[in-house]
């Protein structure tokens, strides 16, 4: 487990998971303020159909029903809108806590890889000098040879 490329690939994957969690927070976050700006839209058409409501004293019964029944509609819609809204914000608010168990995650990943990433680079590096002196070694017994 002292490769350090393999290690990098268990903190890329972290990392991976981390903006993953992060692009589903943003699209949550995005879900809520769609379902807020609906829920605003119909709270504004409700606003308006009432006001015809309450100008409809020459209006015949028949029309003043018709916006009777779209008022119900509209609560209805609302409700549901509501209920979208909360739904919304829930799932939101599981993303964020899954999106900063996600950052504690590839964090702790960090601190845990960090001095084993270095011990791996340093090992590298010794065995790589190790190499090198080898080689010198042999041009030096080779040149000794020659010369004795």
């Amino acid at each position: 487990m002292n490769d350090p490329k393999r290690l990098d690939r268990l903190l890329d994957l972290r990392k991976h998971e981390e903006e993953r969690r992060a692009m589903e927070f943003v699209m949550a976050q995005q879900a809520v303020s769609d379902a807020e700006e609906a829920l605003a839209a119909l709270e504004g058409q409700r606003r308006q159909v009432e006001a015809q409501v309450e100008s409809a004293s020459g209006d015949s019964v028949g029309q003043v029903q018709t916006l009777r029944m779209v008022l119900e509609q509209l609560d209805q819609g609302i409700r549901n809108a509501r209920t979208v809204c909360a739904l919304a914000a829930a799932t939101a608010s599981e993303k964020v806590e899954a999106l900063a168990k996600a950052s504690q995650d590839r964090e702790a990943m960090e601190r845990v890889l960090g001095p084993r990433r270095e011990q791996a680079q340093a090992f590298r590096r010794m065995m790589d000098q190790t190499a090198e002196d080898e080689v010198a070694m042999d041009r030096f017994r080779r040149a000794q040879e020659k010369d004795g």
